[in-house]
């Protein structure tokens, strides 16, 4: 029926007006309504009543129906869209560009194209696992297992057993001295003890273990400096002894933290279906230390560091799926498509034909990509996109169309796609499979109005897209409220932080989607999650004490000889000889033990081994 109505429009007001449809097609203008008795006015003023087009009623119809309206889209401005051909492509007609796939037409409010191929959504949001017993921390689990501390357990013990054995000597008062293995239940602790510094920041590590009474934490209830400290030094996620080198065939750039994707990866698709609307957007995890893949991007709050391509659900900020960027030369790519076709294509895998829309920004968007997503994958798209992209409607850049302050967005279609330019504070312009022409009114600020305010027509993908493309944005506030706030020396360690804040900010989506009661806050969900970790976990007992400033030297220690010195040299006796007082007495005899040392016999033997300022 409301197809019927629209067809009925569009001929309607091309009879209204006399004009042709390749005439009609050049202007743009804004909707307007009438009613039912109005469009009977104008048709008996401009004597259409030997037209073939009728309007039939219904047998409910009455003789008073000003109450229904109907939607007639009327000329308020005429803006002539020049068309110039495509580059090697011949015009046809004068409103129309034809190239070899795509065949752009300027598209007015007489169009009666309505976008049904995507049909409605297939599925509906939902949790696949059975959460109604389930603690803050049981949330946290299903997207960091118990199989991650299993790994950090073993990897650990192994890291620090290889260290160990290839360091020769180790300083007297290195840390590393006292290394014992750890187990799975420390490691919670540990993650634990990382959570809560991400609520509680302070300057530096160490100050967690300050006894300063008005900034004192309880962080030596649960574990020592020394032994964090210890933890941190030794962490570790694969064994070194298989990494290929680079350079060499099946070399992975991600070897470091490869056991804990593997883990965690498949879990963020498997207990959630999400909604709708998909957003795919970059993320960075921050990190200025030396990698090779490291990427500079000064046009996003955090600059530096590691490039995820990431899919999120667009409401939630829920994270579904994520590519790391490891550079031009060592991440996987097909020559025969563009890059960002195979980003998208990639993370899209798994949702084919089921209804949903995704939205991406410009640095994705493309007619061959919104057509493979249409044709292949059967997923809306709607995104904003640079107007010299290949296949993109020539028409429509701007130096073929010009726009000021205040003008009507321009549309242009071709098939299922719909392009638009609109300048409102800036010049933007959209590309959609899944919108029409459709613009709404805008009430907004304006410092030069005399009300302080002004109208703008703003177009439906326009708004639809500001609605839903900020799912990544959001994910990344909810990663950054209360992330690690230390620097990590270590790109792996920056990566095994970023699986933790995930596991945190989709436990806590879950748990809302999942509690029909008032859901308690994130930081008070954080709490939760650092008690259930470290429930059953008991702390060593640690000696206390004031520590002797320094071992005793080995000369006051053990057991020493005198020895006869071998030679006939006579070297002066370190205790009672001091040449620089005229005070020379020289010795035959030794103490082999502390490295024949040159020592009278008596009472300089004993001295030396007794005393420790045995020069006084």
């Amino acid at each position: 029926m409301a197809k019927n109505n629209r067809l009925f429009t569009c001929l309607l007001l091309l009879t209204l007006t006399g004009k042709s449809e390749s005439e009609m097609s050049r202007n743009t203008g804004r909707k307007r309504t009438f009613n039912t008795q109005e469009v009977r006015r104008r048709i008996t003023e401009n004597d259409l009543s030997g037209s073939e087009f009728e309007l039939s009623s219904s047998s409910n119809d009455s003789d008073d129906d000003s109450d229904v309206t109907m939607p007639i889209p009327v000329q308020k401005r005429s803006r002539v869209v020049a068309v110039s051909p495509a580059v090697g492509t011949p015009a046809v007609g004068s409103a129309s560009v034809a190239n070899s796939a795509y065949d752009w037409q300027p598209y007015d409010d007489l169009d009666c194209f309505h976008p049904e191929w995507i049909g409605d959504y297939k599925r509906r949001r939902s949790i696949l696992v059975d959460t109604s017993d389930y603690l803050p921390v049981n949330y946290f689990q299903l997207f960091c297992p118990d199989s991650v501390f299993d790994v950090l357990e073993t990897e650990v013990n192994r890291f620090a057993s290889q260290k160990l054995d290839q360091t020769s000597a180790l300083p007297p008062h290195s840390r590393h001295h006292s290394w014992q293995d750890t187990d799975a239940a420390e490691m919670k602790a540990y993650v634990a003890m990382n959570i809560a510094m991400g609520l509680c920041t302070k300057p530096a590590i160490p100050d967690y273990w300050s006894t300063y009474w008005l900034t004192k934490t309880p962080f030596n209830n649960i574990m020592s400096r020394n032994r964090y400290q210890l933890l941190s030094s030794f962490l570790h996620f694969n064994n070194n002894e298989n990494q290929i080198a680079r350079g060499e065939p099946g070399y992975n750039p991600l070897f470091k933290v490869q056991p804990l994707l593997d883990i965690v990866d498949p879990l963020y698709e498997s207990v959630y279906v999400p909604g709708r609307n998909l957003s795919i957007d970059e993320s960075i995890v921050k990190f200025k230390g030396r990698v090779f893949f490291r990427q500079y991007l000064p046009a996003k709050p955090t600059k530096w560091g590691l490039k995820e391509f990431v899919l999120c659900e667009a409401g939630t900020g829920y994270h579904l799926k994520h590519l790391i960027y490891t550079g031009k030369s060592a991440f996987p790519t097909d020559k025969s498509l563009p890059f960002t076709t195979q980003i998208v294509t990639s993370l899209l895998e798994g949702y084919r034909n089921q209804g949903h829309v995704v939205f991406m920004d410009n640095y994705y968007t493309s007619p061959d990509l919104f057509e493979t997503l249409e044709r292949n994958f059967g997923i809306g798209s709607c995104g904003t996109v640079r107007p010299n992209r290949r296949n993109m409607p020539s028409f429509l850049l701007p130096t073929e169309l010009k726009l000021k302050k205040g003008d009507d967005p321009v549309f242009a279609r071709s098939n299922n796609l719909v392009a638009c330019a609109w300048l409102d504070t800036k010049r933007v312009h959209f590309l959609s499979n899944v919108h029409t022409n459709l613009t709404i009114d805008k009430r907004i600020r304006c410092k030069t109005s005399e009300t302080g305010h002004r109208n703008v027509e703003k177009p439906v993908m326009a708004e639809v897209y500001n609605q839903h493309m900020s799912g990544v944005d959001l994910l990344d506030q909810k990663l950054g409220s209360y992330m690690y706030p230390h620097k990590c020396q270590k790109w792996y360690y920056t990566l095994f932080h970023r699986i933790l804040e995930v596991a945190l900010v989709n436990g806590y989506v879950v748990y809302c989607g999942s509690t029909e009661d008032s859901v308690m806050p994130v930081k008070r969900f954080r709490e939760k999650v650092i008690d259930g970790l470290l429930e059953g976990y008991t702390a060593p007992k640690v000696k206390t004490g004031r520590r002797s400033p320094m071992d005793p030297p080995m000369r006051l220690t053990a057991k020493h000889f005198v020895s006869y010195l071998e030679g006939k040299s006579k070297p002066d006796c370190v205790v009672c000889s001091d040449r620089a007082s005229n005070r020379r007495k020289q010795t035959s005899y030794c103490c082999k033990d502390c490295g024949n040392i040159p020592l009278c016999v008596t009472p300089c033997f004993e001295r030396y081994h007794t005393v420790l300022d045995y020069r006084k």
